[in-house]
């Protein structure tokens, strides 16, 4: 299943599923604009398990490499 650490740089996702357990993350990631069906692209990724930069309604936003594989996308057409 593709997640935002198996996605490719520079091109646009759709979330589909966010399996984080932890409550205060999943709340503060919605703050942020990050939740289903929402529109991101992944700007860099980190090696070693490091975090990934998303690019979000124009914000670009750093996810813990942890995190980042438990948000599974699609690809976004059009």
């Amino acid at each position: 299943m593709l997640n935002l650490k198996t996605g490719k740089l520079n091109k646009n996702y759709k979330i589909t599923e966010m399996h984080i357990q932890n409550k205060h993350m999943i709340q503060r990631l919605n703050a942020l604009g990050l939740n289903n069906g929402t529109n991101v692209k992944i700007k860099q990724k980190c090696l070693f398990k490091g975090p990934c930069i998303l690019e979000i309604n124009g914000q670009n936003l750093s996810i813990r490499g942890c995190d980042a594989c438990q948000i599974f996308l699609e690809e976004a057409h059009g």
